[in-house]
């Protein structure tokens, strides 16, 4: 289908989490691919739990990962795209729907609303709220204002007929109406449910495709209800199976869910993230590292799974290795600025990055690898100083001493040291890498000694012959 207009309207409750940003990148690439509109709008009604600082990291979240948007704050001909200022739009909706008599106030409390579902369970029965007040005179209603007891107010479902619609990922869809409760559209504290002003502002916004995950899709016949009592035109649905963690449980910290702040914060490219979740549940046959306009004329609502999706973090080590081979020289000082900033200054950080940049995925690994090469002597370094006490004082001295005689060829110096120790293969190479790098591998060991200089080789060879 051809997209106008996409959306992504997160609550600003908490983090943008590895979850919903691939919510917001395939609504992205949805629009992108037809040269449409995204949209952001922040869905701020929770009084209690929407914090400023949340819808600040969302948007920042976004812009990181590249997803501008075109309308949106900031930008746009709407009043405001936050909807607790929109309290003024909705009450005129709601005032239309009471003169229709579509909505009514339910003063049913909630302890009573848990007996009435747990007496429904009990009988074999789903748990729904059974429309006690549905058919309340207008003199209980009056009494129940003058005691000063605040109402919710429900939508009241069309009975004995089918909501039906054709989801764009699902296929077709029907729901019977008699299985619908009348759901609760305005709050006690007069603020609109999601379930309302949602579909008010999806109308209002002209947003031609809702994309959302499938936890959405029993809300959808109560909001085609809503729209279609209000004469408000229908948005097309399209409901993504789950992103689950690892062991297929909801994703969480535990088990893989990252917040978007975390990714940044460990040094992960937003490209390779954006190339990471375009393929989960979306199918694209390529392994090519693509930018989002590229991404975004590849995709196909079509190709998107029914089935859940789990997080895989080896698949997204896979896309930030391809994302970091693609960086530019300027690119990557960028990228490691911070972390090079320990570097000593007579190593030459043009050489030192071409050394490094095929062996690291994360900025901490080339700090890990200044550390290892300039910084952290041998003696406490635990990954390489049991390797280092195998292979003995001897051993060290002797290629010391082989290593004082200059290095005009590397090859050449290390066969010498092997003659000289009758050492040879792991037990040769191994203590000497470890040595010379603090590592147990990395770069080829020849570009290494070319960049550390025969000083420095020298160096770390005595100082391991004195563990």
């Amino acid at each position: 289908m051809k997209v106008n207009k996409s959306r992504f309207c997160p609550s600003p409750t908490g983090l943008l989490h590895l979850g919903n940003l691939r919510t917001a990148l395939f609504s992205h690439l949805a629009a992108k691919r037809d040269d449409g509109s995204f949209l952001l709008r922040i869905e701020d009604t929770d009084r209690e739990r929407s914090k400023k600082e949340f819808s600040d990291a969302i948007s920042q979240d976004l812009k990181w990962i590249g997803l501008d948007w075109d309308e949106g704050p900031g930008v746009g001909n709407q009043e405001s795209y936050f909807q607790s200022q929109r309290i003024d739009i909705y009450e005129t909706f709601y005032q239309r729907l009471i003169e229709a008599d579509l909505i009514y106030p339910c003063f049913t409390t909630e302890e009573e609303l848990k007996i009435i579902r747990r007496n429904q369970i009990a009988s074999g029965q789903p748990p729904r709220y059974t429309g006690v007040w549905a058919q309340a005179s207008a003199e209980d209603v009056q009494s129940q204002f003058e005691k000063g007891n605040k109402p919710v107010y429900r939508f009241r479902i069309p009975k004995k007929s089918n909501i039906e619609f054709v989801d764009v990922v699902k296929g077709e869809q029907s729901f019977a109406t008699d299985d619908l409760d009348d759901f609760i559209v305005k709050k006690q504290d007069n603020t609109p449910t999601f379930m309302f002003a949602n579909a008010i502002d999806d109308s209002l916004m002209k947003v031609d495709l809702v994309l959302r995950g499938d936890d959405h899709l029993s809300n959808t016949p109560r909001q085609i209800a809503l729209l279609e009592a209000l004469n408000l035109p229908l948005p097309k649905f399209a409901h993504v199976s789950l992103f689950t963690g690892s062991d297929g449980a909801p994703l969480s910290k535990r088990n893989g869910s990252l917040s978007i702040e975390d990714l940044r914060s460990e040094g992960y490219l937003p490209i390779a993230v954006c190339n990471y979740l375009s393929r989960v549940g979306h199918s694209i046959n390529t392994n090519k590292l693509m930018s989002l306009k590229e991404l975004s004329k590849s995709f196909d609502t079509n190709n998107i799974s029914s089935s859940p999706s789990k997080f895989d973090k080896n698949q997204l080590l896979f896309w930030q290795k391809k994302a970091v081979e693609s960086l530019s020289s300027d690119e990557t000082y960028i990228w490691l600025q911070d972390s090079l900033e320990a570097l000593p200054s007579d190593i030459n950080k043009d050489k030192f990055l071409s050394l490094v940049k095929e062996n690291i995925n994360f900025p901490v690994e080339v700090k890990t690898y200044i550390e290892n090469l300039f910084l952290l002597p041998l003696n406490k370094n635990e990954q390489v100083k049991p390797i280092l006490l195998d292979a003995g004082r001897q051993f060290f001295k002797a290629s010391c001493n082989e290593v004082s005689q200059g290095i005009q060829d590397w090859e050449k110096t290390v066969k010498n040291i092997a003659l000289a120790t009758e050492k040879k293969g792991k037990e040769l190479f191994m203590p000497i890498r470890a040595a010379i790098t603090g590592q147990t591998n990395g770069p080829e060991l020849d570009r290494v000694v070319e960049l550390i200089g025969i000083d420095r080789v020298q160096s770390r060879l005595k100082e391991a012959s004195e563990l």
